[in-house]
Parts: structure tokens; C-alpha cells; sequence
């Protein structure tokens, strides 16, 4: 296994783009998700990383919660 393939194992945080495609939504629900207390997501200025690994364990814990969001 060299560096890169090595980087890509460890690799846990998404972008927005991979995260809306995982769920199947657009770009601009995505970012509302993305603003909701909770969600496993980070911001660097204006890039947003979500934890991969998490993002299926929330949708577990939030599934059915239709319009019960404050963003």
C-alpha cells in the first residue's frame, strides 16, 4: 500500500456535494441540513466537511422528524 492509498483509508470527512449524493437531495437542502444543531458537520471558513461516518448514524436517529428542523 503506498502514501496516497494509505491517505484515502483514513480519509472519514465528506464534502457537501458526496454527502447530498449519499442522500440523495440537492445542493441547496444539503446546506440547510448542514446548519441544523446537530448534524455531523464542520466549517473552515467556507468549506464545509461532514463526517462520513456519522452522517448515516444521524439519518438513523433522524429519520421520520419532517419539518422539525430550525436552521
Amino acid at each position: 500500500m503506498n502514501n496516497s492509498e494509505k491517505l484515502e483509508t483514513l480519509r472519514f470527512g465528506i464534502t457537501v456535494d458526496e454527502a447530498r449524493k449519499q442522500l440523495g437531495i440537492g445542493r441547496n437542502l444539503m446546506l440547510k441540513l448542514v446548519k441544523v444543531n446537530g448534524f455531523p458537520a464542520i466549517r473552515f471558513k467556507r468549506k464545509i466537511i461532514i463526517n462520513g461516518n456519522k452522517l448515516q448514524e444521524w439519518f438513523d436517529k433522524n429519520y421520520g422528524q419532517y419539518g422539525k428542523y430550525k436552521y
